[in-house]
């Protein structure tokens, strides 16, 4: 028995690690590392707030590594962490009391949507400053999104689409501008997490730890090489497990 948790840490550390310069980048690791726990067995509700855990250390160093390059838009991230903030809490709660076999359902639905919006067309870089009315769109945008967050994770995707729609960001922009909101966000739901007990802490630390080690690495790679061809990998990947867990 303690063999098998040492190996099945190990694994972990390793997903972690993979994870890490693999989300920093495209975001939305969430849909490969809460399969994958459901996969060793771990309840979804806690396989969702225990990668939550581990996102902190993906948004600790790309924020960290988006600040030094002038990649982050603070104007712009506040007001949208606040708002999906609000959301996020919202999500959060409603995953404690959702059915697990529908929590699978939603994951795998929503996962698809997201990948569903990856060819959209990226702004050019100078393009002209949006109107007052596209922005608000945007912020309002980022209440439902945070719910999203809060309930499994996975809105990086999703903001980093409304910052180049709404706010014609660049993809690089747009990702450091995410990491802002992304953090409220995770630190807001793991509060709600943490209170109902549904973390796995153990498991949490050793993704955590592996996130830590590659995360850094994967900004430097988004900031050096930039990230399309990486996201195009990503979506195969989670397109398979989205379908898995949607007709599992």
């Amino acid at each position: 028995m303690i063999a098998s948790q040492w190996l099945t840490g190990a694994g972990l550390v390793i997903l972690g690690i993979v994870t890490g310069f693999v989300g920093t980048n495209t975001g939305g690791s969430v849909f490969f590392t809460v399969p994958v726990m459901i996969g060793l067995g771990i309840a979804p509700q806690s396989a969702v707030a225990t990668a939550r855990l581990a996102s902190l250390g993906t948004m600790l160093a790309g924020l960290r590594h988006f600040h030094k390059h002038g990649k982050i838009d603070y104007a712009a991230a506040f007001p949208a962490a606040l708002l999906g903030l609000l959301g996020a809490l919202a999500g959060a709660s409603l995953l404690i009391e959702i059915d697990p076999l529908l929590l699978h359902k939603i994951i795998g639905a929503l996962t698809l949507l997201l990948v569903a919006l990856s060819p959209i067309k990226k702004p050019l870089a100078g393009e002209p400053r949006p109107s007052w009315t596209r922005r608000l769109t945007g912020y309002l945008l980022f209440i439902p999104v945070g719910a999203i967050g809060g309930l499994f994770g996975g809105q990086a995707k999703l903001s980093t689409y409304i910052y180049i729609i709404f706010f014609r960001k660049t993809i690089s922009e747009s990702i450091g501008t995410r990491k802002v909101g992304g953090l409220v966000l995770s630190i807001g739901s793991l509060m709600v997490f943490g209170i109902n007990g549904i973390i796995n802490w153990q498991y949490g630390g050793c993704l955590l730890a592996g996130t830590v080690l590659d995360a850094n690495a994967g900004a430097r790679f988004a900031l050096s090489k930039g990230d399309e061809w990486m996201e195009w990998v990503f979506n195969i990947v989670v397109i398979g497990l989205a379908l898995k867990l949607l007709f599992e």
